[in-house]
């Protein structure tokens, strides 16, 4: 027999008699011929885990002793082990009680048991749950087993099992900045990583050092919030696997009278989100119960059973634009890349005129392609042979102080859609601007507002080009009260609250659509997600997040609706535009000059 069929053979059995001493020697049976045939000792020494069906036992959510027979999100995560191409670390997100801390104890344990010198380690979030992974997911399972399958043991105290003949051994301790030095582990565990109490970065760098070349590192937790498990989430580092609730097939309920009694507006939209998700009326009831136990049920049951990653790590709940709102959009979303993604290449020569000194032309406009490039084209531009070109605004946002990005979002000024994405750590004032140049050329001419509180290069950058395109502000001089035109978006105490209100206000509208939100860039959506009001009430990033896309998003949409051209332009000749550009050059080079040495 193969070891599919002698677990398919414990199923049956369990199945029709539930009786765990018969199990007990059905196992004992099967052990007995895997020992008789190499083949089938060496696949169990290559997958241990496969152990765990053929031969553990687990204590079930009503309290009684079970075979350790495999739920769906757990047979996912097996089987994505067995296909390890690679030594990333897993990230398990999860639900509650899916039984991941049950099964990656146990496949631990089962490494253990038959590889020699297999060293494993899981690192749990407080001292309760240390004793508890030991004793009751790990101690009582090796009790269970038939004497056949254990080794001869060195320890087996509250925290440790190894075993002399094997040098193997699996250990657990409580999340501290010191544990696993001096240690050399082929396996490890972070249990309840969002919870930890000392910083993330200490339990790396302990821990990292004593990792084998292919050891299998896992994180697996419920959410918790923006710390630094989010900022691991985030970062790329690991292989991310979220689990949805409604993958775990008990989470069901008959009674579904709960559905025709729905009186709280949050879970109305969600039974109807999940209805359009495919979800069975049982599933959805078990849902509404579990948030009707809840006192405050809409955060709750965001973090306790999320049906999307992004919504799991939601703590603050609060975003000013609405969770619900902003990750169904990251759902709708997160696969999509946009059109193409990449940069603009172009020439760049000084202009004709001597007393122009800071004056040049930017030309040979070429997109190129670059997965790395800092441009994500959503939409293309639209020029219509019979309504003309589409009118764009670009809002921008450069790295000033607290921000580490300069932002840009260019936006539908007929329909409000973001057609295009800027976004990059790694420039500076004046190629930010030349790449806005390129971009807004590439929208029609778009109208550009960049904000000047941190640098009036970039606007300025602009104009020596040629680019004349641009939101115009009015100042007041304090001694003369003379009014006079400024280059640029300026936010104030007083211009900050208006963009922000004007963003919600078109973001809410867009929703009432039949298409959804205008926002398709997830990181944009992201920002939105963590974009809170504080203590005082003032709407901005949490902690260690950014805003900077979210600010050029605002600035986008204010400068469009004061501004911008709401009508179809009508198509002109290159000449005519060309010539439009120098004639209007000339009249504003006299006023750019004379703010930028103002400022």
């Amino acid at each position: 027999m193969t070891l599919e069929e002698m677990i398919a053979k414990r199923q049956r059995s369990w199945e029709k008699r539930h009786d765990l001493e018969y199990d007990r020697t059905l196992v004992t049976l099967a052990i007995r011929d895997i020992h008789k045939d190499k083949a089938l000792v060496n696949e169990i020494k290559e997958k241990p885990w496969r152990l765990i069906e053929l031969a553990f036992n687990i204590v079930d959510k009503r309290q009684k002793t079970v075979p350790f027979f495999l739920n769906d999100v757990q047979k996912d995560f097996v089987q994505r082990l067995e296909s390890r191409t690679n030594n990333k670390p897993f990230f398990v997100l999860k639900g509650r009680q899916q039984g991941f801390t049950s099964l990656i104890t146990a496949i631990q344990l089962a490494c253990t048991i038959v590889r020699k010198n297999f060293t494993g380690f899981t690192v749990a979030d407080c001292q309760d749950n240390t004793l508890s992974i030991f004793e009751d997911k790990a101690r009582a399972p090796y009790k269970a087993l038939p004497d056949i399958l254990k080794p001869t043991e060195q320890y087996n105290n509250r925290h440790e099992l190894k075993f002399d003949k094997l040098g193997s051994s699996w250990r657990v301790a409580t999340a501290s900045k010191d544990i696993g030095r001096s240690k050399t582990l082929g396996f490890c565990h972070f249990s309840e990583v969002a919870f930890y109490q000392c910083p993330l970065a200490d339990l790396q760098k302990s821990i990292g050092e004593a990792l084998t070349e292919n050891a299998i590192v896992v994180y697996e937790t419920t959410a918790n919030g923006y710390n630094d498990a989010k900022d691991l989430w985030d970062s790329g580092t690991c292989e991310n696997l979220f689990y949805e609730w409604w993958r775990t097939a008990e989470y069901t309920s008959n009674d579904i009278s709960v559905l025709y009694n729905l009186k709280n507006d949050w879970i109305i939209r969600r039974v109807a989100w999940l209805r359009a998700k495919g979800l069975s009326d049982e599933q959805i009831a078990w849902y509404v119960k579990k948030f009707n136990s809840y006192l405050d049920g809409e955060h709750s049951i965001k973090q306790e059973y999320p049906c999307m990653a992004d919504e799991a790590f939601i703590a603050t709940g609060n975003s000013e634009f609405g969770e619900e709102a902003v990750v169904g959009q990251i759902d709708r979303f997160k696969d999509l890349q946009g059109v193409k993604r990449g940069y603009f290449e172009y020439t760049k020569r000084r202009t004709d005129n001597p007393e122009d000194v800071d004056g040049f032309i930017i030309d040979n406009i070429q997109w190129v392609d670059s997965p790395t490039g800092e441009i994500v084209i959503h939409s293309e531009p639209i020029i219509d042979e019979v309504k003309g070109s589409k009118p764009y605004t670009i809002g921008g946002d450069t790295a000033g102080e607290g921000s580490d990005f300069y932002t840009a979002k260019v936006v539908d000024n007929i329909d409000g859609d973001t057609v295009a994405t800027y976004r990059c750590g790694n420039t500076s004032d004046d190629l930010y601007a030349e790449q806005l140049y390129c971009l807004g050329k590439y929208y029609n001419e778009a109208l550009i507002g960049i904000e000047v509180n941190f640098s009036y290069a970039p606007t300025k950058r602009l104009l020596d080009a040629g680019y004349t395109n641009l939101y115009k502000r009015e100042a007041i001089d304090t001694y003369t009260e003379a009014k006079t035109v400024r280059f640029g978006f300026k936010t104030t105490v007083q211009t900050r609250p208006v963009i922000i209100a004007e963003l919600k206000r078109v973001w809410r509208d867009s929703l009432e659509r039949a298409k959804g939100g205008i926002e398709p860039d997830v990181e944009t959506l992201r920002e939105m997600l963590t974009f809170v009001k504080d203590e005082r009430g003032k709407p901005q990033a949490i902690a260690g997040k950014h805003d900077d896309l979210v600010m050029a998003l605002a600035i986008a949409h204010y400068v469009a609706s004061t501004q911008g051209d709401h009508t179809w332009k009508a198509n002109e000749d290159e000449e005519n535009i060309l010539e439009k550009l120098f004639n209007l050059k000339d009249s504003v080079a006299e006023t750019v000059r004379s703010e930028y040495i103002e400022w």
